[in-house]
């Protein structure tokens, strides 16, 4: 007994040291392994350089703004709201907006220039445009400019919070108001002026230009673009380049000291899921005696399981590269380290992203309940209830997948899950490598020197969908400078562009078409 009393201050002497050692082992390893993670981090950010393209910017044409302006004031003023073919007459205003472009635009009317529509749509009612400017080289794939001219209607409710009748097409000395000012008429109509201008000063392109200009697109494309892309297919033609609405200039991007041209390079699939719970007799009638859940309460059940569960969030695709592009420009040395370093920092820029609607919508497939119905009268009990969801699907999850997704998460056999039709997947992503995509970049940058370019995903649809057989490098983008508070507009009151901005915009489909089709 009395050794091994004795013996203990050894032992315990003799343990501190190995735990010393042990110590210094670990402290050396923990040494090395942050002296690797410090050389990892300093490699990737060194390496982390400039994805802009450096060009001198481009001089600026003179535009004759008064007639300029007139002639989107003429277009804003006619109400193109969208209607489906079935309602459409030859007096309804998409034909009259058609007649107003040929008076608006008579040189685009007549030789060089070949005008299609109605008729070669498999329609004459279809007003939708389809312009042909045939180039030198006959044996070069063509390049497709898009836009539409339909708009969305005016809620009446919200007609008297406009600052200016919805359309008036007022101008004053900084805005023209009015509804299709971003969405889509300015994209139409500077076109238009581009084009016009270019063949006026005698320019002649060597790729031939189409200009597809779609009535429906708010309501798919379905008899516009959709059967405009099925004539490209009759005469077994295939486009170099396809470039429609979608992306803009922000001037209020997270991180950056200066706006952001983003590109769409692909954009969300859109998926409506129905929602239906139905209970026996015995469960409905009246509400004074209640069972433990009802058909209501079932269906906010799950409405409540589907929105705790989102889709999980993805840095890949699209959004790695828009990070990539817009990194190397963010005047923040702790945002540019951890741009560089998305493999240690993903978690937290995922969480970052996460934090506001518009940046989430970039992360990951979206589920918004839009639609609920059930019940006739408050004291009764009903047998039936309804919710609609619509999705918008990130590239790399299916419809197919979402379906499974938004089941197991309901995980409960009294709820019917449905998908209702005219679901799309989402689209193929557009090469940033291709020569395409180089020289819209090239556009931007001659244009807006001020600005920094990124490839991005679309969140919402567009009319290039139709097209995605007949091309590999579609793009989605109309220069429209748009703080945060401008994105509201789309579909929103006081929708309005700046008198600058649309000078601009003519301006940059000006010099696309000679770096596109010019060579």
């Amino acid at each position: 007994m009395s050794n091994d009393r004795q013996d203990r201050p050894r032992r315990w002497f003799l343990f501190m040291q190995q735990m010393k050692k042990v110590v210094q082992r670990g402290g050396l390893f923990l040494l090395a392994m942050g002296i690797v993670l410090l050389s990892v981090l300093t490699w990737n950010y060194l390496h982390f350089s400039t994805m802009q393209i450096q060009v001198d910017p481009v001089p600026q044409i003179a535009l004759e703004d008064e007639s300029l302006f007139q002639r989107l004031q003429g277009a804003i003023q006619i109400p193109t709201v969208s209607e489906p073919l079935s309602r459409l007459t030859e007096n309804s205003p998409q034909h009259r907006f058609r007649d107003y472009l040929a008076e608006a635009f008579p040189s685009l009317h007549r030789s060089p220039f070949i005008r299609r529509t109605g008729l070669d749509f498999g329609d004459a009612l279809i007003p939708s445009v389809l312009f042909e400017w045939p180039g030198r080289d006959p044996s070069l794939s063509g390049i497709l400019l898009m836009s539409h001219f339909d708009v969305v209607d005016i809620e009446p409710s919200t007609y008297t919070k406009w600052t200016h009748e919805p359309f008036s097409g007022h101008i004053d000395d900084e805005f023209l108001w009015g509804r299709g000012t971003l969405d889509c008429k300015h994209g139409v109509m500077a076109i238009l002026e581009a084009m016009a201008r270019l063949a006026a000063d005698g320019f002649q392109p060597e790729r031939t230009i189409y200009v597809a200009l779609g009535h429906d697109e708010e309501l798919g494309g379905m008899d516009g673009n959709k059967k405009m892309a099925e004539w490209f297919r009759s005469q077994r033609l295939r486009l170099h380049t396809v470039l429609d609405e979608g992306g803009c200039i922000f001037t209020e991007f997270p991180g950056l000291d200066r706006p952001a041209a983003l590109i769409g390079v692909a954009e969300k699939g859109m998926l409506n899921v129905q929602l239906n719970v139905d209970v026996s007799p015995t469960e409905a009638g009246h509400a004074s005696m209640p069972p433990p859940q009802t058909a209501v309460s079932i269906l906010a059940s799950a409405i409540h399981r589907v929105q705790a569960s989102p889709f999980p969030a993805r840095i890949d695709g699209g959004l790695r590269d828009t990070l990539r592009f817009l990194g190397p420009e963010m005047p923040s040395f702790g945002r540019r380290i951890a741009m560089a370093n998305l493999w240690l920092t993903g978690p937290m820029v995922k969480s970052q992203l996460a934090s506001k609607p518009s940046s989430n919508a970039l992360l990951r497939t979206t589920v918004a309940p839009t639609l609920i119905n059930g019940g006739i009268q408050v004291n009764v009990l009903p047998q039936h209830a309804s919710a609609s969801l619509n999705l918008r699907l990130l590239p790399g999850d299916t419809i197919e997948g979402a379906m499974e997704y938004i089941r197991q998460n309901i995980h409960d056999t009294r709820v019917d899950v449905s998908a209702l039709p005219f679901g799309k997947q989402a689209s193929p992503m557009s090469s940033i490598e291709s020569d395409a995509f180089r020289q819209l970049h090239r556009t931007i940058r001659e244009v807006y020197p001020e600005v920094a370019v990124a490839p991005f995903v679309l969140v919402g649809s567009t009319d290039s969908v139709h097209y995605g057989d007949l091309c590999d490098n579609i793009y989605r983008f109309i220069p429209a400078r748009l703080a945060e508070r401008d994105t509201q507009r789309f579909h929103g009151i006081d929708e309005r562009i700046a008198l600058q901005d649309y000078t601009d915009i003519v301006r940059f489909f000006h010099q696309l078409i000679r770096n596109q089709a010019g060579r």
